[in-house]
């Protein structure tokens, strides 16, 4: 990691809220965090330390040079960047046409959570694992063993990689429970709402710190008969009559 590292809470927040939303739970997000920290610093700009001194650039100027053209081996010149330190030419080039495509820099926070997602799609053991998370410790050897890969896999790097996830655990997991004292909202319930999207996922309560049940809504009109404010929801959560939990309003047009 370069000495650069200076990430405010800010950032992690975005990151944590980020994975959060993508369904999984504290474990998962922190023990992936964890992994994050120990290659980056979870700093998305992030050049690695020998490159640093070889190409006599900070992360902000490596990071300026490759968004205006002034440095054009981005690609190809095998420095480990950002989050998740991409070093191999396919995943940097593809990186880099992420940020293209979307009009923002290279070491935008916001990109690069997005291509390593996408990425980690393809990694299905580390996502099933991910998935079904019971510690720390369980997501951080599936992230650090099946996509970082690192050269050293030892224990000791193992148990450090989990210590940082323990870190984002202790700090995020305890805000996120003490945010999910719901607090019933007036809706003039009940109502109906249609949802356009077939991957709406259910939860056993109001809130994304509540597992999903597995199921999902798929496209269709359904009727909410009552809204709680809870975590990971702007518009709030709709409990479905059908009893098969609840949905975030936010992903749901109200009809009635």
């Amino acid at each position: 990691m370069s000495n650069e590292k200076v990430v405010n809470a800010n950032t992690e927040k975005v990151i944590w809220e980020y994975l959060e939303g993508k369904g999984l739970n504290a474990y998962a997000v922190a023990g992936l965090m964890g992994n994050l920290y120990a290659e980056s610093g979870l700093n998305s700009c992030n050049l690695q330390n020998t490159y640093n001194k070889s190409l006599n650039m900070t992360d902000t100027q490596y990071t300026a040079a490759v968004d205006n053209g002034s440095y054009n081996n981005f690609v190809k010149d095998k420095a480990g960047y950002g989050l998740a330190q991409w070093t191999y030419y396919t995943r940097k080039q593809a990186l880099l046409d992420y940020a293209k495509k979307a009009g923002k820099s290279i070491g935008s926070v916001d990109i690069q959570l997005v291509f390593l997602w996408d990425e980690l799609q393809a990694h299905k053991s580390v996502i099933n694992t991910l998935k079904n998370a019971g510690s720390v410790r369980v997501a951080s050897d599936a992230v650090l063993l099946g996509f970082e890969k690192p050269a050293d896999q030892s224990e000791a790097v193992r148990k450090k990689r989990a210590e940082y996830g323990e870190v984002y655990y202790k700090k995020y997991a305890s805000t996120q429970r003490a945010e999910s004292q719901e607090k019933p909202q007036a809706a003039g319930v009940p109502f109906s709402v249609k949802v356009d999207i077939t991957n709406l996922r259910i939860r056993t309560g109001a809130g994304t710190n509540y597992a999903g049940t597995g199921k999902y809504t798929g496209k269709g009109i359904f009727t909410v008969t009552e809204v709680k404010t809870g975590k990971g929801s702007t518009a709030g959560w709709g409990k479905l009559k059908s009893g098969a939990g609840w949905i975030s309003l936010d992903y749901a047009t109200r009809l009635a």
